[in-house]
């Protein structure tokens, strides 16, 4: 018999569920959706981006209509969504960490125990507030020339102006919120957590 309990099967379930949907919601670039020149759909993250500009040698302006990430950190056209990008990532590596760390105590017995649910919980706990501040922050980064070449020059600091957010938003809201489930629930993983 293993050292988990049923609600300790649950919790490392919805920690994969809780890592997945944290890091599918960050990496997507489905944050805020806009219209580029009035004709094609916008997307932004902290860190990529879909359908931008680009400038030719020629000096003209194509649209490339593509996903990609900015080439170059200093590209990222916001300190604030560096930030973002800063404290997302630490969130995924996080919750990634306690996933695997879960889903091996399903296999192995005694991976974990009271104590280190309890620490692989607090770790879940500091995965969520990264990534609520990591969201906090990115609104603080809306005034860009980028944004606002798709939102409207009334967007700025937590104003979206013609801009909407999308869906992976709620990709990312889902997993945050999972985290913060799973930090309730790993103070009941184990067996040796119901005897004390």
């Amino acid at each position: 018999m293993g050292s988990l309990t049923t609600v300790g099967y649950l919790w490392a379930l919805l920690s994969v569920s809780a890592t997945l949907l944290c890091c599918t919601g960050c990496y997507l670039p489905y944050w805020i959706q806009g219209r580029l020149l009035g004709r094609v759909d916008a997307y932004f993250s902290s860190f990529r981006r879909c359908n931008y500009p680009k400038v030719s040698p020629q000096g003209s302006v194509e649209i490339i209509m593509q996903c990609a990430r900015y080439s170059r950190w200093k590209d990222i056209p916001s300190g604030w969504w560096q930030v973002t990008t800063v404290l997302m990532a630490f969130a995924c590596v996080l919750s990634i960490l306690v996933a695997v760390v879960a889903t091996s105590s399903c296999f192995l017995n005694y991976v974990i125990h009271s104590s280190t649910a309890k620490l692989a919980g607090t770790l879940q706990l500091i995965a969520g507030l990264l990534a609520c501040s990591g969201a906090a922050v990115y609104p603080f980064g809306l005034d860009n020339r980028e944004v606002q070449d798709c939102c409207g020059v009334s967007a700025h600091e937590y104003n979206l102006g013609n801009c909407k957010i999308s869906w992976s938003v709620y990709i990312l809201t889902t997993g945050v919120t999972l985290l913060l489930i799973c930090f309730y629930l790993s103070h009941f993983v184990t067996r040796d957590c119901c005897l004390s």
